[in-house]
């Protein structure tokens, strides 16, 4: 029974829209609104927080600066973020802690294979909204390049609309990255992979600019 019980939690956790709505988040360290959703990689409840906080101005089809949040537990080896909702053609977010730090690397698939660094974003940590203790780490960063995007073979545009519920997609792996001190080490298959629809129209927040430039000043 117990077997039967995790194969059905774990295609549960492969299928899409599987979280509970987007809740708002204040966060008391940087003092921007996030919408926050927790997302389960482990049958006893275990699970990796996501949130994002977006400026008040931002517009369809336009580029936009975003901050993202991520609360992880420390047997995590890296958690993957995909800002367009699967692995390959969008912007990945591969996440780590190395000893007292935490790595951000910014990536890109063009199919089912391991994740390439990428130069069409860019990461720039908040060191007051990262911290670590006994049991998870956080890490909070402003991204440059994260919201639109071009398909390399297509010429497609892709977007990630402000106004509304965009399809997100994580990735875990319990395996540290071989070289966990720099950004652009080679990286294990994930162990578990799922979507979930955030709500980005909660995450605008007045005088963002201004609030993420003191924050990473």
């Amino acid at each position: 029974m117990l077997w039967k019980s995790w194969i059905a939690l774990v295609a549960a956790l492969l299928q899409p829209g599987k979280s509970a709505a987007s809740a708002v988040f204040q966060d008391p360290d940087t003092g921007l609104t996030f919408t926050s959703d927790f997302i389960l990689y482990k049958a006893d409840g275990r699970g990796i927080t996501y949130r994002i906080a977006i400026p008040d101005n931002a517009q369809n089809y336009v580029p936009y600066d975003a901050v993202v949040q991520l609360v992880v537990p420390n047997d995590v080896g890296w958690a993957g973020l995909a800002w367009g909702g699967s692995m390959p053609r969008n912007p990945l977010l591969v996440a780590w802690k190395n000893n007292n730090d935490v790595i951000i690397s910014p990536r890109w698939a063009n199919g089912h294979v391991s994740p390439q660094p990428y130069s069409g974003s860019e990461y720039t940590i908040i060191k007051g909204g990262t911290k670590s203790n006994s049991t998870h780490w956080q890490v909070t960063a402003l991204c440059k390049g994260c919201t639109a995007w071009t398909v390399p073979d297509t010429g497609a545009q892709r977007w990630v609309l402000p106004g509304g519920s965009n399809r997100l997609a994580m990735a875990y792996s319990p395996n540290k990255p071989s070289n966990a001190a720099s950004p652009t080490s080679s990286i294990s298959i994930h162990e578990v992979h799922s979507y979930w629809t955030h709500d980005f129209a909660r995450a605008k927040n007045p005088n963002f600019e201004a609030t993420v430039q003191r924050l990473i000043a």
